[in-house]
């Protein structure tokens, strides 16, 4: 069930109200330019997402989108949650094309696309802090610990996705690869942590 829709992020908004004014001489255009257009395709890559989201069990996960959480005076963002009676899951959205190469010695991605080479940030790393902020605020409400599980979504099925690591399938894959992945999950977090009462709690603090 979907608790919570996905919406345009505000600095997408502002980016393009930027650009409307912005002369195209204007020094800086094109770093703004290439900005939106990142922004533009990671929001099209949650979008992807929605369709095989679409097939969970409405009554056995709920489904939180654009969530803009605070622990204390510093915030965190969520792309999209997905919330169970048992364990928590941090959906993080890659709409990357072409080759990319995850190497964990320097916690970076490098994708190569066009004959381009261009370095990332390691997503891993990024949904692992994720999960650490979503774990902080659900025990400052008062919620139960819960697992929480975080893997990196690449939302293009032709993307090829390369690592050293065996550790990396464990936690990147295709968004065709989630509802299979999901089941797993529910194999060894078959525990329920969570009753009716808290996840409607949890939800309206979410919210």
């Amino acid at each position: 069930m979907i608790k919570k829709e996905r919406k345009v992020s505000d600095f997408i908004t502002k980016l393009e109200a930027l650009l409307r004014r912005m002369p195209e001489m204007e020094p800086g255009r094109d770093r703004a330019v290439s900005e939106l257009n990142k922004r533009r395709a990671g929001y099209l890559g949650e979008q992807k997402l929605d369709y095989y989201l679409s097939f969970l069990d409405e009554k056995e996960c709920w489904i939180y989108h654009s969530l803009r959480l605070s622990n204390g005076s510093q915030f965190f963002q969520i792309d999209t949650l997905l919330l169970t009676k048992s364990f928590a899951m941090i959906l993080e959205v890659k709409n990357w094309n072409g080759t990319i190469i995850f190497e964990p010695e320097f916690h970076q991605v490098i994708r190569i696309h066009n004959d381009k080479e261009e370095a990332f940030h390691d997503p891993i790393s990024q949904a692992e802090h994720q999960s650490r902020q979503l774990k902080k605020w659900l025990a400052a409400n008062g919620f139960p610990d819960i697992p929480i599980e975080f893997p990196v979504i690449i939302s293009s099925h032709s993307t090829i996705i390369k690592s050293p690591s065996k550790q990396t399938s464990k936690k990147v894959m295709h968004a065709h690869r989630l509802l299979s992945n999901l089941n797993s999950i529910k194999k060894y977090n078959s525990i329920e942590r969570l009753n009716e009462k808290q996840i409607k709690k949890i939800s309206h603090t979410l919210l």
